[in-house]
C-alpha cells in the first residue's frame, strides 16, 4: 500500500478494511448470475448492482474517499462520480453501465419492517431482464481499479440529475479466495461453500461489506462439468429453489431474498448431498402471521443421513416451541439445515434461511443439539436485528450464548429444578473456560467494546475505515454471557427474560447498541437500579476493560447444586485414596500398589463428565495409572459420549501423556476438526515425541483441507519459530 508507513499499516494489522462509499451511494439490491465449476474451482458470471445515491450524483476527489489508507486513486479519474465496494482476490474482467434513461420507474408500496414488498422484487427481476437484453451499443464500459481491499468504479458525469444506476460487473473467484471452502465431504464427493471468513463474501462477490448496507437480491446458480455427480445448490434465500435447465442442458438454480440484510449474511453450499422434507415436523411447532408453513429441509452426505434424520427429527419440533416462549414465533418461512464438510472450522453457523451444522453434534443422548439452539438463537440477534458496530459482536454471539441452554432446557423437557442444577453446571464450566481464556488471550481482545475509550465513553475519533480486530481469530465474548446472568439474578429470571424477548420484536429489521440494549434493560426491570447499578458502570465494568470483571471475582458454586458435589466428591475420592497409597508406602517401601479402579457411584451427565475430566486435568499431581485411566474411559463412555467429552478426554491423555490412548486424539482431530485446534499446541507442549509426532501427522494429512484460519493456527501451534505463515491472505 503506497504511501502508507509501516507503523500505519501495523497499527491495523488485525483490523478489517471498510472501503465501500456506504454513506454517499447505497446498493439497495443486487443480482448474482454465477456459473459454478469443480473442476477449475471458480465461480465465473455477473454481478448487477442496483444504486442509489444520497443525494444526486456524488463527487469524490481524493480526499474524499471513505478510506484513503486503503482506497488509491485512479489516474485521470478525478472529477468523476465513484462507486467503491469491499472486496478481495476477485479477478474482474470489466464494469458497465445500463442506460437507464428510457426505463419506466414503478413506485411499490407494501411490505414490513423486515422485508420489502413482492412487487418490489418483481420489478428489480424485471428491469435486470430487460437490461441484459439492452443492445451493446446503449451499455457503457467504465473505467475501474481492484485494488487488495476494493474495486472502485468511475462513472462518467452524464447524468447530472440521476438518483440511481445499474452497474454489471463481470468477474470470475479464485480457486483460494478465502470466503470459499472448496472441499471433498465425508463420502468424498466435492463440495463448495462459504466458511464465514473473517473477510466475510468479499472473495466471492463485491459489496458494500458493513453493517448498515443492507440490501435484497436475486441469485442464480449454473452448475457446469457435473460429471458423475450430481450437486444440488442450497442459499439463503427465503423458499426452496426454482431449478431450470440452460441452453446447455445444465440446471440453473434459481434464489431470491426481499429481506434487506448486510451482504456478509449470504451463504451457499453445492454439493452431492442426501435430502429429506422436515417439514411436517417443524410445521407443528410454528405459527406464522400468515399461517404459512415453516419448510425446512435437511441436506446431509449419505453416510450421515439417517443419524441427522433420527436426532433432528426429535430436537427440532420441541426446540421451536421453547423458541416460540423465549423469543417468539420463529419469524421466517423456510429453513434449511447443511451439514457440512469435517474441515468446517465450526459446529454451527446461522445465516437467513440456512444453517450449517457440523457432524460433531451427534450424540445419541441429543447433548449437543444445544448448538442447533444457539444457531436459531441467531435468527433473532444477528440475522434480523444485529449490532450497529461489528466490534460489538457479544450483542449476538453473547446473547445466543446465554439463551441457548434456557432455549435447549426447554427443548429436552427438563423440570425446573433440573434445569436449574444443569444450568449452574454450565456455568461453572464456562466460568472455568473463561478463565483459561483470558489468562491465554490479548489484553487488547478481552474488551466487548474495543471503539470506546477507556471511561466507558464512545469515542469520535474511532477509525470508521476499519472493523478493529475484525481480522483477529482470538477474539473472546463469553464476558457477554455471564453479564447477562450477572444481570437476570439480580432482576428476576422471568422478567428478565421476558424484557429480552419485548426488546429483540421491536427491534426486527433495525441495528441496536449495547448502550441501548441495556439501557431498555434497566428501565424494564425496576431492581437492577435499586441495586444500584447503572447503564454507564455496567457498560465500563463488563464492556469496556479488559481483564475479569470484578463481579465475577465473587462467583462461587451452589453447594447444594448435587450434580456439582458428585464431580467435586469423586475428585476427593480419587485423592483421599491416593493419600492413602502414600500413607501405605511411607509405612512399608515393600508393599506393592494396587492401583485401586476408578469407579463412578452414578451415570454422570455430558456436562459432569466435562467437568470431572477438567479438573483431572488440572490437578497434576493426582496419580493416575493406566489402570485408572482405563477404568475412567470405561466408566464416562468416552467412545459414545458427545464430542465436547471425547475432548476433554484428549486433554487428559495428553496431560498425563498417556500413549496407550493415543488412537483416542488421532481419531478426535481426524472427526471433529471444528474442535481440535488447540489439542495440537497441547500435543507439541507435552514433550513427548510420539505425541509431537502425532500432532506433526495429523496435521500432514488434513492441512490441505484445513480452513485457511484454522490451517494458519495450527501451523502457528506446530512451528511458533516460523512466522512467515502467519495468516498470509488476509495480511
Amino acid at each position: 500500500m503506497e504511501g502508507i508507513s509501516s507503523k500505519e499499516q501495523n497499527k491495523h494489522e488485525f483490523d478489517l478494511p471498510l472501503s465501500s462509499n456506504f454513506f454517499d451511494v447505497k446498493v439497495q439490491h443486487f443480482v448474482i448470475n454465477l456459473s459454478c465449476s469443480f473442476s477449475s474451482r471458480t465461480f465465473k458470471g455477473s454481478l448487477t448492482i442496483f444504486c442509489n445515491f444520497n443525494n444526486g450524483n456524488i463527487f469524490c476527489s481524493d480526499k474524499e474517499v471513505v478510506n484513503p489508507e486503503i482506497v488509491a486513486p485512479i489516474t485521470n479519474s478525478k472529477g468523476s462520480d465513484l462507486i467503491v465496494l469491499d472486496c478481495f482476490a476477485l479477478d474482474v474482467d470489466s464494469c458497465m453501465l445500463y442506460d437507464l434513461h428510457k426505463k419506466d420507474s414503478h413506485v411499490c408500496t407494501g411490505g414490513t419492517s423486515i422485508q420489502i414488498a413482492q412487487c418490489c422484487m418483481e420489478n428489480y427481476l424485471l428491469k435486470y431482464e430487460s437490461l441484459e437484453k439492452c443492445p451493446i451499443e446503449s451499455i457503457n464500459f467504465l473505467e475501474f481499479h481492484v485494488s487488495k481491499h476494493y474495486l472502485k468504479i468511475c462513472l462518467p458525469n452524464v447524468y447530472p440529475n440521476t438518483s440511481e444506476v445499474v452497474i454489471k460487473i463481470n468477474y470470475k473467484t479464485f480457486h483460494d479466495g478465502p470466503s470459499l471452502m472448496w472441499t471433498k465431504d465425508q463420502n468424498l464427493s466435492p463440495c463448495v461453500l462459504t466458511c464465514g471468513h473473517q473477510l466475510n463474501n468479499r472473495s466471492l462477490f463485491p459489496s458494500q461489506d458493513m453493517p448498515q448496507a443492507m440490501s435484497t437480491w436475486h441469485c442464480s446458480i449454473t452448475l457446469t462439468d457435473r460429471g458423475i455427480h450430481e450437486p444440488v445448490v442450497v442459499m439463503t434465500g427465503e423458499t426452496p429453489p426454482t431449478v431450470t435447465e440452460n441452453q446447455n442442458g445444465d440446471p440453473v438454480f434459481h434464489f431470491s431474498s426481499s429481506y434487506p440484510m448486510p451482504s456478509s449474511t449470504l451463504a451457499i453450499a453445492v454439493g452431492c448431498w442426501k435430502f429429506t422434507d422436515l417439514t411436517a415436523l417443524c410445521s407443528t411447532e410454528h405459527e406464522n402471521t400468515d399461517k404459512c408453513m415453516l419448510s425446512c429441509h435437511l441436506y446431509s452426505p449419505p453416510s450421515l443421513h439417517t443419524q441427522f434424520v433420527d436426532q433432528l427429527s426429535r430436537y427440532l419440533p420441541p426446540c421451536l416451541k421453547a423458541l416460540k416462549t423465549v423469543l417468539g414465533t420463529y419469524p421466517l418461512k423456510h429453513l434449511s439445515l447443511v451439514i457440512v464438510p469435517e474441515c468446517f472450522d465450526s459446529l454451527g453457523m446461522a445465516c437467513p434461511h440456512l444453517m450449517f451444522l457440523s457432524q460433531s453434534l451427534l450424540c445419541e443422548d441429543l447433548s449437543m443439539m444445544y448448538r442447533v439452539s444457539h444457531e436459531l438463537c441467531h435468527t433473532w440477534f444477528g440475522i434480523l436485528t444485529g449490532s450497529r458496530c461489528w466490534t460489538e459482536e457479544w450483542l449476538t454471539e453473547g446473547v445466543c450464548c446465554y439463551l441457548e441452554f434456557i432455549v435447549h432446557a426447554m427443548a429436552m423437557q427438563w423440570g425446573e429444578q433440573e434445569a436449574k442444577v444443569r444450568a449452574e453446571l454450565r456455568a461453572l464450566i464456562k466460568y472455568r473456560l473463561l478463565k483459561a481464556e483470558m489468562s491465554n488471550t490479548p489484553e487488547h481482545l478481552q474488551t466487548l467494546r474495543p471503539n470506546e475509550s477507556n471511561t466507558g465513553i464512545h469515542s469520535e475519533v474511532t477509525d470508521d475505515a476499519f472493523v478493529k480486530n475484525g481480522l483477529d481469530p482470538e477474539k473472546n465474548v463469553m464476558q457477554g454471557f455471564f453479564l447477562l446472568s450477572h444481570l437476570e439474578h439480580i432482576a428476576g429470571k422471568d422478567l428478565f427474560l421476558h424484557t429480552i424477548k419485548t426488546f429483540i420484536n421491536q427491534q426486527l429489521g433495525q441495528l441496536f447498541t449495547s448502550q441501548e440494549l441495556l439501557q431498555f434493560i434497566f428501565d424494564e426491570c425496576p431492581k437492577l437500579r435499586l441495586a444500584g447499578l447503572t447503564v454507564d458502570q455496567t457498560c465500563r465494568d463488563w464492556l469496556d476493560c479488559p481483564g475479569m470483571p470484578e463481579a465475577l471475582s465473587n462467583f462461587s458454586v451452589n453447594e447444594s447444586n448435587n450434580l456439582i458435589q458428585q464431580v467435586y466428591g469423586q475428585v476427593s475420592q480419587l485423592r483421599a485414596r491416593a493419600s492413602h497409597k502414600r500413607t501405605r508406602k511411607q509405612r512399608s517401601s515393600s508393599l506393592k500398589p494396587t492401583g485401586a479402579l476408578i469407579e463412578i457411584q452414578r451415570e454422570l451427565v455430558a456436562d459432569q463428565c466435562l467437568l470431572l475430566l477438567d479438573l483431572l486435568v488440572e490437578d497434576s499431581r493426582l496419580p493416575l495409572t493406566p489402570a485408572h485411566m482405563a477404568s475412567l474411559r470405561r466408566s464416562l463412555h468416552v467412545t459414545e459420549a458427545n464430542a465436547e467429552v471425547q475432548h476433554s478426554w484428549c486433554e487428559l491423555v495428553v496431560a498425563r501423556r498417556a500413549v496407550r490412548w493415543v488412537r483416542d486424539v488421532q481419531v478426535f482431530l481426524y472427526r471433529h476438526q471444528a474442535l481440535g485446534v488447540y489439542l495440537y499446541g497441547e500435543l507439541m507442549i507435552s514433550e513427548t515425541p510420539r505425541l509431537q509426532q502425532l500432532a506433526r501427522t495429523c496435521y500432514s494429512h488434513l492441512q490441505d483441507s484445513m480452513s485457511e484460519g484454522t490451517r494458519t493456527t495450527v501451523r502457528s501451534l506446530l512451528f511458533p519459530e516460523d512466522t512467515s505463515t502467519r495468516d498470509q491472505v488476509i495480511l
